[in-house]
C-alpha cells in the first residue's frame, strides 16, 4: 500500500470516528434538551395511545394543571400538557399524538418561550411550523389555537417574565395571523383572564402565572362549545365527585400520571399531594365525604426539616409513616364506612443519583423493608386491600429499577404501566 493510500485510509477512519462522535454527542444533547419531567411525561404518553375519537389538550403547565376529562365528564379528552414546555418541545413529541389522528386538538403554548426571552416573531414562526406539521400528519384533526394568557408580575414570582408583557400582546397578534393562514379557529382567552391593566386577575391565581380552579372554570366555559356543542358539565363544581369514583391519593408519583387512562377506568380521579405523608389523613377525610367507591392510598416519606431542596430523604421515620397511614384509614372508615380502601407499599428510590445517595446503606434498606412490613400489617388489621409494588418496580437490591426513573425517584412511563397492571388486580376485586 502506498503512503498516499495509507494516509487516505487513516483520514477516512478519523472522519468516520468524528462522525460517530458527533452523532453520539447529538444524541446526548437531545437526551438533555428538556427537563427530567418532560421526559417522564413524554415516556408516559408513549404508553397511552391516542385514537381518532379523542380530544387532546396540548400545551405547557397551564394545560398540564387541568383535569380536562373530569371537567367535561368525557374519558375521550386527553391531557397532554407538560410543565415548562415550549413550542419546540411540543413539536418534538407531536408524533405521539398525531399518529392516533385525534378528533380535535386544543393548542396553547408560548409562555415559557417568552420566559426564555425568545421574541414574538420567533415564537410565531415556531408555532407556524408546529401547526403545519399537525395539519400535514393528521389532516382530519380539527385544530383550535388558543391565545396566550396574561400573567401578573405583582406576585414577583417569575423574574424571567419581568417586562415581557408586551411580548405576550405581540405574540397574540401574530398567533391570530398564523391561525388565519392555516384556517384554524382562533380562541382568544386573554380578555377573560385580564384585569384593567392587562394583568392576570389576582383572584384567579396564587403565583401570578398558574390558575386556581376558578380560572380553569372560566377556561372550561370558554372552550366548551368547541369541545362539544352539547357538552354537559356540573354547573357549580369544576371537578365533581360521585359515589362511583375511585380516588387515587398520594404524592407527585400519583399526581404525575393519567390514571384513568392507565387503568382504563373513566371513574378514576387523581388527587395529588406533596411528597410527604404527614398530612395525607386530612385529605383522605376530605375526599371520603363524597362517599367514593374506593380510595387508593400511597404513602411517601415523612417531612424532614433538615432536608434541603428535596422532601424525600433517607431520614424518614417508619413510625411516622405507619401512623400517618393509620390515621388516613381510620378517617376514611369513620366518614364513609362503605368506601373500599386500597393500601400500597412505598415506592423505593434509586440511590445511584447523587441526591438519593444517602439511601445506599444497609440501615436505610432495613428501614424501608420494615416500613412496608408494618404497612402490610396495618392493611390486615383494618381489613383493607394490600398491594405490594416492590416485586414489579424494584431491582434485586430493593431499589427502584434503573430503567424506571431518570432522576432517582419520579417514574418513567413503563414504570407506571407495571404499577397499573398490579393495581388493576386489586381494583377488580
Amino acid at each position: 500500500m502506498t503512503i498516499k493510500k495509507i494516509f487516505t485510509f487513516v483520514m477516512g477512519i478519523c472522519t468516520l470516528s468524528a462522525v460517530a462522535q458527533n452523532t453520539a454527542q447529538e444524541a446526548q444533547d437531545q437526551a438533555h434538551k428538556y427537563t427530567d419531567y418532560y421526559y417522564q411525561r413524554k415516556s408516559l404518553f408513549a404508553e397511552l395511545p391516542v385514537t381518532s375519537e379523542d380530544i387532546v389538550f396540548f400545551g405547557n403547565s397551564l394545560t398540564n394543571g387541568g383535569r380536562w376529562h373530569e371537567m367535561f365528564n368525557n374519558p375521550n379528552i386527553k391531557n397532554r400538557g407538560i410543565v415548562g414546555d415550549i413550542v419546540q418541545g411540543l413539536y418534538d413529541r407531536a408524533d405521539l399524538i398525531l399518529k392516533g389522528r385525534p378528533k380535535k386538538i386544543f393548542l396553547l403554548i408560548g409562555t415559557n418561550d417568552i420566559s426564555h426571552h425568545v421574541g414574538a416573531d420567533s415564537i410565531a414562526h415556531a408555532l407556524d411550523k408546529l401547526i403545519t406539521r399537525i395539519k400535514t400528519e393528521s389532516p382530519t384533526t380539527q385544530l383550535y389555537l388558543q391565545s396566550l394568557l396574561p400573567y401578573n408580575n405583582d406576585f414577583k414570582r417569575y423574574k424571567n417574565l419581568f417586562d415581557e408583557e408586551m411580548t405576550v400582546h405581540v405574540a397574540n397578534v401574530l398567533y391570530e395571523q398564523v391561525a388565519r393562514k392555516h384556517n384554524v379557529p382562533w380562541i382568544n382567552l386573554f380578555p377573560w383572564f385580564a384585569d384593567r391593566e392587562g394583568k392576570l386577575r389576582k383572584e384567579l391565581t396564587n403565583d401570578g402565572l398558574h390558575l386556581k380552579e376558578n380560572g380553569y372554570t372560566i377556561w372550561r366555559d370558554e372552550v366548551a362549545k368547541y369541545v362539544d356543542e352539547d357538552a354537559k358539565f356540573h354547573p357549580t363544581k369544576l371537578y365533581p365527585l360521585s359515589d362511583n369514583d375511585i380516588i387515587m391519593l398520594g404524592g407527585t408519583l400519583v399526581g404525575y400520571a393519567e390514571w384513568h387512562e392507565l387503568l382504563g377506568m373513566p371513574n378514576v380521579k387523581t388527587r395529588s399531594l406533596g411528597d410527604v405523608c404527614d398530612y395525607i389523613h386530612s385529605s383522605a377525610k376530605k375526599y371520603a365525604q363524597n362517599k367514593p367507591k374506593k380510595i387508593v392510598l400511597l404513602s411517601s416519606y415523612n417531612y424532614d426539616k433538615t432536608a434541603k431542596k428535596v422532601n424525600v430523604t433517607a431520614n424518614f421515620s417508619v413510625d411516622t409513616i405507619v401512623m400517618s397511614m393509620e390515621k388516613a384509614i381510620t378517617a376514611i372508615k369513620e366518614v364513609s364506612p362503605e368506601t373500599g380502601i386500597v393500601l400500597q407499599s412505598i415506592i423505593p428510590v434509586n440511590s445511584s443519583y447523587e441526591k438519593y445517595a444517602p439511601f445506599n446503606s444497609k440501615e436505610v434498606a432495613k428501614k424501608f423493608k420494615k416500613a412496608n412490613k408494618e404497612l402490610k400489617k396495618l392493611a390486615k388489621k383494618y381489613n383493607v386491600t394490600w398491594v405490594d409494588l416492590t416485586p414489579v418496580i424494584a431491582n434485586e437490591n430493593g431499589e427502584l429499577k434503573a430503567e424506571f426513573t431518570n432522576d432517582g425517584y419520579h417514574l418513567m412511563g413503563k414504570a407506571y404501566v407495571a404499577w397499573a397492571n398490579e393495581l388493576k388486580k386489586a381494583l377488580a376485586e
